[in-house]
C-alpha cells in the first residue's frame, strides 16, 4: 500500500469528503495537477473540472468541482471548492440542459456576459464528464 495523507474537500454548504488518500488529481485554472504524499506545499486556484481521488483502500472517488482553491501542505490536502458533487449526486439530464443553455447564452452573449457563460459551460461539461465516467 502506498503512503496516504488526509484529504478534506469542503464547500460553503458541507464537508464533501474527509478521508485518507494515496493521490488526488484536480483541475486548476492552469491545467491538471496531481498530488501524492510529501508533495511540495502550494496554493492553486481551481477551475471547473474533474477531481479524482484514490483512497487508501484503493477505492476511487470522482467528483465535479467548480472553482475554489487547493491548499497542499507536506502532510495534508484541503480543497475549498465553490461547488463539489460526487458522480452519484449529479443528474445527467439537468447537466445536459445546463450545458445547452450555457451554449445558447455563449452564442448570443455580449462581451460582459461571455465570461459567466463560459464558466457555466465548463461547469456543465465537468459534471457530464464525471457522471458519464470518462477517464475510467
Amino acid at each position: 500500500m502506498a503512503a496516504s495523507f488526509p484529504v478534506n474537500i469542503v464547500t460553503p454548504e458541507r464537508t464533501v469528503l474527509s478521508a485518507d488518500a494515496e493521490s488526488i488529481q484536480v483541475t486548476t485554472v492552469n491545467g491538471s495537477l496531481g498530488v501524492l504524499k510529501g508533495h511540495a506545499p502550494l496554493l492553486a486556484m481551481l477551475g471547473s473540472g474533474e477531481c479524482v481521488i484514490r483512497l487508501d483502500n484503493q477505492q476511487v472517488r470522482r467528483l465535479a468541482i467548480s472553482g475554489g482553491c487547493l491548499d497542499v501542505t507536506r502532510d495534508r490536502v484541503t480543497v475549498l471548492a465553490d461547488a463539489a458533487e460526487f458522480e452519484d449526486e449529479i443528474d445527467a439530464n439537468r447537466a445536459e440542459d445546463a450545458l445547452a443553455k450555457a451554449r445558447q447564452l455563449l452564442a448570443s452573449a455580449d462581451a460582459s456576459e461571455r465570461d459567466s457563460a463560459a464558466v457555466a459551460m465548463r461547469r456543465a461539461q465537468a459534471r457530464l464528464r464525471v457522471v458519464r465516467g470518462s477517464g475510467r
